[in-house]
């Protein structure tokens, strides 16, 4: 038989209809490597003879063509089509592998699939992923350019079925898959596959593959910016498969069983080795959802670090559970060159963590936070959610609340979700489940510096409670829009009511992430510098409120100058007429300087930049606003 050749690809995150060039020309996209197609191409290189492999990045493309390219004419979805199939007539697969990671890829993945048919019918078109693996059914059924879906892990189950095309196995041997019967219409899946309990046994990702170095150039890997060097090339890596917790808004459990699966610490050495000394990388990002799930682990994986000396930092983003932190883990992370840690907190409520089955507690999460300000060194992120179908007014405003008192560096605000493979989907009837509008997961406005923001469709509370908050003045339009869910409520009241959730988290990210940020006020000003800028530089030039906390901050440095420039932008922002409008709302930035910022403290600023005059003019914006 000839030789077999894959091409390995992934549906991209990205909104094609609503790709940003301009966003993109600022490196405003998040760009991973991708290190599920470089770890599944390890395997199939370890495990498979006489096989060509490719990976073809769209992604990576995409962001890269319009970087080089920002007058170009084409749209995104045009050009990811031009790529593909300049792919396929370049390379000539055989098999064309799918990775879907997330949700808010899967209609790219069906447009995908159906240009490869359309080039070539006789190409296998296969998916996977942790999408993939629950929403198969959907695939499957609906789009018929699908061949295969893999359920769960690949890395022995793809091999395995590439083994079968070159006539080395018979199909009904395959194991882990999902295919659709051509007689009944419905999908089957074959005996599942057993996990992979001994990781070490996983090649290394073959990130020859890809421009690994090039990534930093076309898009942002995270908040690697905010304690790194966003030109530096960063690696991604996965240690830990699986998380002790059972979360009930999370699919991790789902997709990679009970407990948790690790390589060992002798693996990670060597692979930290080879990045280092072969790549010359020395930016890591470890996107394990439980790091630090074993004590003793932790302490040989830091001390090895440490002995080795190497000029790497690394960071663990992803997240990691605060039930595993105490002085003495954290001392190790920062020790060994840690620097940046991302915390699920998700909600400021006892009641609501329990629901979720979330181990932790409100009094836990004060006393871990008291013991992480011991460690100025390390960044540390909250991820929060608000929405819960269950949670009255109080209880989601004292989410933000619990926020803003605990004063993390930076805390993701996210409206609460039901993705497939989650128990909060499974507890959604059949007909919603079936008829559930992945392309409704959007990029999140509220969200201005995180990794991977979403917005989510569970019906918000109403606003009672939010009346009695600090950004209370925000309330009219938010107000009509509940009128109409009270008025209407069949007509699309998720989406609306969800829409209400975001623009209350939209004012209270300003408020706690900006306004009222301790670094800002106080406790570490370089850092909120950096953070504002990153802002200003990655999500939007024209964002009047970072260049007034800039101004802030410099003028608690008593550098006049750069205060007087900030606050010159501000007024410039407020005044214009294209860039007075807040980017992705409704609102205008005088109305929330209006909601939010105290009168005596602009005025403060104004008279330290020696600028009274524009002084003068904001308050008349402020007059003619307040006598609408």
């Amino acid at each position: 038989m000839k030789q077999l050749k894959v091409l390995l690809t992934s549906a991209p995150t990205i909104d094609m209809e609503a790709f940003d060039k301009n966003l993109n020309q600022i490196k405003g996209y998040v760009l991973y490597p991708p290190i599920s197609l470089t770890t599944l191409a390890g395997s199939v290189l370890k495990n498979v003879d006489d096989v060509q492999i490719e990976i073809l990045d769209l992604e990576f493309h995409i962001m890269r063509y319009f970087k080089k390219n920002q007058e170009s004419e084409l749209q995104a979805r045009e050009l990811m089509k031009k790529i593909i199939v300049s792919k396929i007539d370049e390379f000539k697969p055989d098999v064309v592998g799918i990775s879907v990671l997330f949700s808010r890829s899967h209609s790219n993945l069906f447009a995908i699939a159906n240009i490869v048919k359309e080039k070539n019918s006789s190409i296998q078109v296969v998916t996977g992923g942790n999408h993939a693996t629950f929403a198969y059914k959907k695939i499957l059924k609906e789009c018929l350019n699908v061949d295969l879906v893999f359920l769960y892990e690949g890395d022995t189950t793809f091999p395995s079925y590439l083994e079968y095309l070159k006539g080395n196995t018979k199909f009904e041997d395959l194991k882990g898959i999902a295919v659709l019967d051509k007689i009944t219409k419905e999908s089957k899946i074959s005996q599942y596959a057993p996990l992979i309990e001994n990781l070490d046994s996983i090649p290394i990702p073959a990130w020859n593959l890809v421009p690994l170095k090039e990534y930093q150039n076309y898009g942002r890997m995270g908040p690697m910016q905010r304690y790194g060097n966003e030109n530096l090339p960063t690696y991604a890596m996965q240690t830990v498969r699986g998380c002790v917790a059972s979360c009930t808004f999370c699919s991790v459990r789902s997709f990679y069983g009970k407990g948790v699966r690790a390589i060992s610490t002798e693996r990670f050495l060597s692979e930290i080795d080879y990045l280092y000394n072969v790549l010359g990388i020395k930016q890591l990002q470890i996107v394990d959802d439980d790091f630090t799930f074993n004590k003793e682990r932790t302490f040989e994986i830091c001390n090895g670090l440490i002995k080795r000396n190497y000029d790497l930092i690394w960071n663990l983003e992803n997240g990691i559970r605060l039930g595993t932190l105490n002085d003495e883990v954290i001392h190790a992370l920062v020790a060994a060159n840690c620097r940046g840690i991302s915390v699920g907190v998700e909600s400021g409520n006892d009641k609501t963590l329990a629901l979720c089955r979330k181990p932790l507690s409100v009094n836990m999460l004060y006393r871990k936070a008291e013991l992480l300000r011991k460690y100025p060194e390390l960044y540390v992120t909250g991820n929060y959610m608000v929405g819960f179908a269950w949670e009255n007014n109080d209880e989601m405003m004292n989410t933000f609340k619990v926020a803003e008192e605990i004063g993390f560096d930076w805390n993701n605000f996210a409206v609460v979700q039901p993705l497939p493979g989650t128990p909060l989907f499974q507890d959604m009837n059949k007909y919603e489940q079936e008829n559930f509008d992945f392309d409704a997961i959007i990029t999140s406005p509220f969200q201005t510096y995180s990794k991977e923001p979403v917005t989510g469709l569970l019906p918000a509370p109403s606003l009672e409670g939010y009346k009695n908050g600090a950004t209370h003045k925000i309330k009219h339009h938010i107000e009509e829009e509940m009128g109409e869910v009270l008025m209407n409520p069949n007509s699309h009241e998720h989406n609306i009511k969800s829409d209400v959730t975001s623009k209350v988290s939209l004012a209270k990210d300003l408020e706690i992430n900006f306004l009222k940020n301790k670094n800002l006020n106080g406790r570490n000003v370089d850092r909120a510098i950096r953070d504002y800028k990153g802002i200003l530089r990655f999500v939007e030039k024209d964002h009047a409120i970072a260049h007034y906390c800039l101004a802030k901050a410099y003028k608690y440095k008593n550098d006049t100058r750069s205060a007087r420039y900030h606050m010159q932008k501000v007024f410039g922002i407020l005044i214009d007429p294209v860039k007075k409008k807040r980017a992705k709302s409704e609102k205008y930035w005088v109305e929330y300087f209006d909601d939010l910022v105290p009168r005596e403290e602009l005025n403060g600023l104004f008279s330290f930049s020696n600028i009274k005059n524009l002084q003068h003019n904001i308050s008349g914006i402020f007059t003619e606003l307040q006598n609408k």
